[in-house]
């Protein structure tokens, strides 16, 4: 009996959507996938960081991705999920419109993506997948985090009346 290869990989991508479009994210970078939590908003702060939030007494920067993204906030449903990812130590939360399923990255499902502005650069699209028939444009989760680690440390704390 011969052994046959499988040629199938490991699911490494988590694919999201946010407005219209398909994001995902590396698996490896995820913590964990919760339902949104209280957020308490941080004054003077870009639009697209909602605040902080406590998550497993940790304090949590938590980044919109359509506010992100410039699409207009909308309020969250039963389909609204925050990814809690890991980067250089520190928790961010990534709110997304829903969360679809996992997939294998592929070399060739892979797209190129051309950079068209710096505006494109900043949003951290390094690459496209074709997936189920889609386009799906992985997002870098160090770019995302980064609003997170440019906060003053002594921002990251919740206010008396907020703490447990």
């Amino acid at each position: 009996m011969s052994s046959g290869y499988s040629g199938t990989l490991a699911k490494d991508l988590i694919r999201v959507e946010v407005g219209p479009v398909l994001y995902c994210l590396q698996v490896s970078r995820v913590r964990e996938i919760v339902n949104p939590l209280d957020v308490v908003e941080l004054p003077h702060e870009r639009d697209f960081i909602l605040g902080v939030a406590d998550y497993r007494d940790e304090v949590v920067v938590v980044v919109d991705l359509r506010s992100f993204f410039a699409l207009p906030r909308e309020t969250p449903t039963r389909r609204t999920k925050w990814i809690i990812i890991e980067c250089s130590g520190r928790l961010v939360g990534i709110v997304v419109d829903g969360v679809l399923d996992v997939f294998s990255s592929g070399d060739h499902d892979r797209r190129s993506v051309p950079v068209l502005d710096d505006q494109h650069r900043e949003r951290g699209i390094t690459t496209a997948y074709k997936h189920a028939g889609h386009l799906v444009f992985l997002l870098d989760a160090d770019r995302l985090a980064l609003p997170a680690m440019e906060l003053d440390s002594g921002e990251l704390v919740l206010p008396p009346s907020e703490a447990k």
